[in-house]
């Protein structure tokens, strides 16, 4: 049996490199880079960065469940905001009488 087994994987492993060919060859095609719509700037990435620590850091302090978490969205939010140019805050309108 053994002698069975040995002689069908010898026969297996023969047969597989003989039936293998190749292919096409593969075309190569060069595509231009796609335009990225904004440059990445470092120094708001920074501050993103540097709002996440401080606000899990500060959510570390609350002993509520998951408040490293939620600390650390709304560091990455405000951090957002302080460095954007702040256009998504309504300007009010003067009262008038």
């Amino acid at each position: 049996m053994r002698q069975l087994i040995f002689a069908a994987i010898l026969l297996i492993g023969a047969i597989g490199p003989v039936t293998a060919h190749a292919g096409e060859r593969p075309i190569l095609v060069q595509t231009a880079m796609p335009a990225m719509s904004e440059a990445f700037d470092r120094n708001q990435a920074f501050a993103i960065g540097l709002g996440i620590v401080l606000g899990a850091t500060a959510g570390s302090v609350l002993s509520m469940r998951g408040a490293i978490l939620v600390g650390a969205v709304a560091g990455g939010i405000i951090g957002a905001w302080w460095y954007g140019d702040h256009a998504e805050l309504a300007t009010l309108d003067p009262r008038t009488k």
